[in-house]
């Protein structure tokens, strides 16, 4: 019989835009391999969960509270013979079973994957922002050394945290993300636009993100001014919310483009797949990441994309498409290889190609063995490809 495994998972819900979607699919996959108990944080009351393992519900409706549920919920779980404990992301959770099995025994996996010191509030926010955000940087750092393995998502993560948070290579596992390839290849090109309500001549650009600075969308204005003077008409749909928004908003009236920019707000990510099916390009100019999804989600659609050379992305694409990838912040860089898109289809077409035929290397059911080797105490192995040179 396999060793039981507890699973903490900050937010079950099945119209979540939140990458926290695709591992729903996963857990019902490792709860064949594994004896699982999904342990969920928050859950709308009219969900349920779909699936095979059991499930327990956190009650607390407060970061403060739930660190007690959960630090009380571990202490149950390892007494009735759970050794094992993986926490995605949640800080109150990495924490409470951190601390349980340092006193009881047992191991911590916690999952941590991007460049987190990158975004430490300015001198013009309130000096309660900057404690809270120092707080959460402390605590963080706190969790990545009490657990006992930190698990993250290419090998260029895992270098980052040896070099800057000082996390000892041997506790470091990585465990590449994943997608179901099956739902962002169902739709077609022809009828994800028709029900997006998008012309067949259109060209399309696409930024499915949170809307914030550290995701890119200042760079927004800018790069949709350039495309459209070298290579327009073109529609942009920004698909999702954020604190930058409304400065966006203001940016493209005040440059004239709103015209051309198609705000849908979030998205859920089950619907995710007409987005990346009806786009000719995805715009990723994020200046933090660490293993970004929406790459894969782009590839699995066959819709090829730009990106800022940030976190793990080299390790994710091959040197074909690496050439799409360019310095942190080079937003006329940026903007040229777009254009150069949206000029060569049928270089657009060989990327399409290449972005499927390495998408498969990330598809959930071959990385299911490669979670369970981890659980295993094996090592996993990375899905390799002919990637860039470069650091995150």
């Amino acid at each position: 019989m396999p060793e039981p495994l507890a699973f903490l998972l900050p937010r079950y819900d099945p119209r979540s835009p939140e990458h926290f979607f695709h591992l729903y699919g996963f857990l019902e996959r490792v709860a064949q391999e594994l004896d699982l108990t999904v342990v969920v944080e928050r859950m709308p009351r009219d969900a349920a969960w779909q699936g095979g393992a059991r499930v327990h519900r956190l009650r607390s409706p407060s970061a403060g509270m739930r660190f007690f549920e959960e630090l009380l919920w571990f202490a149950w779980a390892r007494l009735r013979g759970i050794r094992q404990f993986y926490v995605h992301y949640s800080l109150s959770g990495g924490l409470a079973a951190s601390l349980v099995t340092r006193l009881l025994g047992g191991e911590t996996y916690y999952w941590n994957c991007g460049l987190y010191r990158l975004f430490a509030p300015g001198r013009a926010a309130s000096w309660r922002e900057r404690w809270r955000a120092a707080r959460g940087v402390w605590l963080l750092e706190r969790v990545l050394h009490l657990c006992t393995f930190l698990v993250t998502g290419t090998p260029r993560m895992a270098d980052y945290y040896a070099r800057e948070v000082h996390i000892s290579p041997g506790k470091i596992r990585v465990l590449p993300n994943f997608i179901n390839r099956e739902r962002f290849e169902a739709a077609g090109r022809a009828e994800a636009r028709r029900r997006l309500g998008i012309g067949d001549d259109e060209q399309v650009l696409l930024f499915l993100h949170r809307v914030a600075p550290r995701k890119g969308a200042h760079f927004l204005p800018d790069i949709l001014r350039t495309v459209n003077e070298r290579a327009g008409p073109l529609r942009l749909i920004v698909a999702g919310e954020g604190p930058h928004l409304a400065p966006l908003r203001q940016a493209m009236a005040r440059a004239g483009l709103d015209g051309s920019c198609d705000f849908r707000g979030w998205v859920p990510n089950r619907e995710a797949p007409l987005y990346f099916r009806a786009a000719d390009v995805y715009l990723m100019p994020s200046l933090e990441e660490g293993f970004p999804r929406v790459l894969l989600e782009a590839m699995a659609s066959g819709c090829p994309f730009v990106a800022f050379d940030v976190g793990g992305v080299l390790d994710v694409v091959t040197r074909e498409q690496a050439e799409q990838v360019v310095p942190a912040a080079a937003v006329g860089a940026f903007s040229q290889r777009v254009v150069d898109l949206l000029q060569e289809p049928l270089r657009r077409e060989r990327l399409a190609a290449a972005g499927m035929a390495r998408v498969a290397a990330f598809d959930e059911a071959r990385i299911v063995p490669l979670f369970v080797e981890i659980m295993r105490g094996q090592a996993a192995r990375w899905p390799a490809a002919d990637a860039a040179q470069g650091t995150p």
